[in-house]
């Protein structure tokens, strides 16, 4: 394929085009328009010479907060990109409408799927009554009907974000509130995507406590706003988005790591997020990283130019631009290999990735690179370590972001590392390294949910040191401490499932919770910790029973579906302790609760 981008400017401009998509096949060729000047007028006499000039040929546009030509950014201009393809086959679909998000995926999902393409190129408009749109349902809807298909682009803006004087069009039509696509139909096409994030997650991980679809309502059981305003000084109120959205929150998605900005503040005090969250799921605030943008850059050029694609389309957002001004330049760097490169700052991105569904992406550069050569994968450059140069950049505000960036990262990484070990010390007991009561407690109720959920086998099992007050009162102390701890050892050691946790559960009584396990091998693991106990032939004179200290077991599992709360559990586990004791001593007393849900 051949790719040709320019800077429009007057009519004339176009002669170039007409010169060289005339003799080429108007089936496979695609021409993008990235618009930058708010004019509607003018825009539809260059859509209508376009059409005129060139019947038959694939067009689609989008008003844009900037053009990207060649790895330069600019403003309040109009670039062209044309594709001329030898191999691939091109269709658009125009949606002239988006009120409801869903029909209109679904709608243009069908249309497209009818050119069985191998990619899509869609654009959206991005700011509807001055608010912006989130396209998580259009993408979804559309994704259903593309299987497997890689779907790239981004939502139209313009350089002013309430300015809802947006629209994208095609040669069949032009809208201001719908969706533009072009299909790209050659099984031979070989795609690559490509994105830079340049975020970096900033202070501890927070909880989804309480979210429905892209209303989050509160993290670590404390109401968002609350939290914002702790962490970040900042109420909760419209003119604050700006400044919030510089810390967005962060979530990680099977290797999809993304940043969800909120959209909007409720009256309920909830936040719209872009992305929908799920209770459960772990957030942490975020900042942009000069060095991670270096790194990403690199990256990126290493990427492409292992490619060696002969098209690339780049879809940026806006913000981004915002944010790093002239370092924006850094990642246009990062495509400098490619002769022709044509691209739009966006108001959100559409990004693939392999095996994963299309992801509607802010704050974020995404990049669409095509060929049809049978040789697009140069091994030769792979690996290849060039510098990215710094030409036009501000290097003193780069270099500042780069060491605040370092400044943070490194000290979050300290408190977080201070705080896993506070955490750790929590939980454990100092004198046997066991869990201790609290995390027991904890742990007890969390397996007892798993177990109501989803039936699985759940143990208790509770074990106290035979005649310990006895073994106290002759050999003191100090001695009975190093007994205690030769227990859990035993303990310990007896459990070999990485899910299976022993505790102290209070003076001389220890605990242990296995999961997956049904009774019989629940009395195999008590028996094991019964006789490794008296085997370690600690001497107790005080003993009625033996020689050796020796500890009493009571064994309960729950097998089916319980609902039983963790005091329930515990009194019964510890009714079953207690029959062990009274029926002698170093035994093990055990039942098996088994009724279906």
């Amino acid at each position: 394929m051949k790719h040709f981008c320019f800077e429009f400017n007057e009519e004339k401009d176009l002669q170039e085009i007409f010169h060289k998509v005339a003799s080429h096949s108007a089936s496979r060729t695609l021409i993008q328009v990235f618009c930058g000047r708010s004019n509607q007028d003018e825009i539809k006499t260059l859509r209508a010479k376009l059409i005129q000039n060139l019947p038959g040929v694939a067009i689609i546009g989008a008003s844009s907060a900037g053009e990207i030509i060649n790895t330069q950014d600019i403003i309040d201009s109009i670039v062209i990109s044309v594709s001329l393809f030898e191999q691939t086959e091109v269709k658009t679909v125009l949606i002239d409408q988006n009120e409801d998000l869903s029909a209109a995926g679904l709608k243009m999902g069908a249309e497209l799927a009818k050119n069985s393409p191998r990619a899509v190129i869609a654009f959206g408009c991005g700011i509807k009554n001055g608010n912006f749109v989130n396209s998580n349902d259009f993408l979804q809807s559309l994704n259903n009907q593309l299987h497997d298909i890689v779907i790239a682009g981004g939502q139209s803006g313009g350089t002013d974000t309430l300015d809802s004087n947006v629209f994208v069009f095609t040669e069949k039509g032009f809208s201001n509130e719908g969706f533009a696509a072009a299909s790209l139909a050659n099984p031979e096409l070989c795609i690559n995507t490509f994105y830079a994030l340049g975020w970096a997650p900033l202070g501890k991980k927070m909880m989804v406590t309480q979210a429905q679809g892209n209303s989050l309502y509160s993290l670590d059981d404390k109401p968002v706003a609350e939290i914002y305003k702790y962490y970040l000084g900042l109420e909760s109120e419209k003119s604050s988005l700006y400044l919030i959205n510089h810390f967005p929150l962060m979530i990680e998605r099977g290797d999809i790591w993304f940043t969800n900005p909120i959209a909007e503040i409720n009256k309920d005090g909830s936040f719209e997020l872009i992305q929908k969250v799920h209770t459960g799921e772990q957030v942490r605030f975020s900042f942009y990283d000069a060095s991670l943008l270096e790194e990403n850059a690199l990256h990126l050029k290493q990427k492409i130019e292992g490619y060696t694609p002969e098209a690339v389309f780049v879809y940026s957002c806006a913000f981004r631009k915002e944010l790093l001004g002239k370092n924006i330049s850094l990642e246009m760097e990062a495509l400098k290999s490619c002769k022709n490169s044509a691209g739009f700052f966006t108001f959100g991105e559409y990004f693939t990735a392999p095996m994963e569904p299309t992801h509607f992406f802010q704050q974020t550069m995404t990049v669409l690179a095509l060929s049809e050569s049978d040789r697009c994968i140069s091994e030769n450059n792979l690996g290849h370590q060039d510098e990215i140069g710094y030409q036009g950049l501000d290097l003193r505000r780069f270099q500042l972001h780069k060491v605040l960036g370092h400044l943070v990262a490194s000290t979050t990484e300290e408190l977080e590392a201070t705080n896993q070990t506070l955490a750790e010390l929590a939980n454990k007991d100092a004198l046997t390294g066991l869990h201790n009561r609290r995390r027991f407690d904890e742990m007890l109720q969390l397996r007892l949910k798993e177990h109501t959920r989803s039936g699985v086998a759940i143990t208790l099992i509770l074990i106290d040191v035979d005649y310990f007050k006895k073994f106290n009162d002759i050999y003191g102390h100090v001695v009975g401490d190093d007994c205690l701890r030769g227990i859990a050892h035993a303990l310990q050691g007896e459990l070999r499932r990485p899910s299976d946790m022993a505790f102290r559960y209070g003076g001389e009584e220890f605990g242990a919770i296995l999961s997956f396990t049904n009774y019989e091998g629940a009395l195999t693991v008590a028996e094991n910790i019964r006789s490794h106990v008296e085997s370690l032939a600690i001497a107790h004179e005080g003993s009625d029973i033996n020689e050796y200290v020796t500890v009493s077991i009571g064994v309960l599992t729950l097998s089916g579906n319980h609902e039983l709360s963790p005091l329930e559990v515990v009194s019964t586990c510890d009714e079953l302790l207690y029959k062990a004791k009274n029926g002698g001593r170093n035994r093990i007393a055990g039942m098996k609760l088994n009724r279906k849900g």
